[in-house]
């Protein structure tokens, strides 16, 4: 019998991370027929990205972002000469290459001349378009684990890169008051 499926470690893997997995173990140790200990193990593991979207460590998330926050306005941002900004928050871009799939963290910011994501460490720049390079922006609502989570589309050239923010709709809102020429992008 052949297997329907050629897999490996990367597959599961890949499985674990995207779908996580959960252990629940109750224990009670007796002696002589008198329970003398209990444990209760519970353990989850998954990617960070599928905690959130079950509602687990959300905590964790908010204290990483503030962090971020506090952390990129100390640090010197790579501003050109008369750039201001206009937006900054905490987001993530997708990223897709082979079976390397994952959200990139950074700080997104809009400024009167570009938009990029940037983050000190480990990359620097992720992506950076001048502000007139984008030819609009779409919205989208992911279905997420029962959760709605909206998710945008921003077109530039002929491609276009997946982002999510918390403040999403500020986001978007700065950039088509921004950029002034977006269009309505039909998918």
């Amino acid at each position: 019998m052949q297997p329907e499926k050629e897999g490996g470690l990367v597959d599961l893997v890949d499985r674990l991370l995207n779908k996580g997995l959960i252990l629940n173990a109750d224990v009670i140790i007796t002696v002589a027929g008198i329970p003398m200990v209990g444990l209760s193990l519970k353990a989850a593991l998954a990617s960070i990205e599928t905690m959130l979207d079950y509602g687990m460590m959300e905590a964790w998330d908010k204290s990483t972002r503030d962090w971020y926050s506090r952390e990129f306005t100390r640090t010197s941002m790579p501003l050109a000469e008369g750039e201001e900004v206009a937006f900054k928050s905490f987001g993530y871009l997708w990223q897709s290459e082979g079976i390397c799939q994952s959200w990139v963290p950074g700080l997104w910011h809009i400024t009167n001349s570009r938009i990029f994501l940037w983050r000190r460490e480990p990359a620097g720049m992720i992506i950076e378009l001048p502000i007139d390079s984008i030819d609009g922006i779409t919205e989208r609502q992911e279905q997420v684990f029962g959760a709605q989570r909206t998710e945008f589309d921003l077109y530039f050239g002929h491609k276009s890169v997946r982002i999510y923010l918390s403040e999403g709709q500020e986001f978007k809102s700065v950039l088509e008051r921004t950029a002034g020429n977006l269009r309505a992008i039909k998918v």
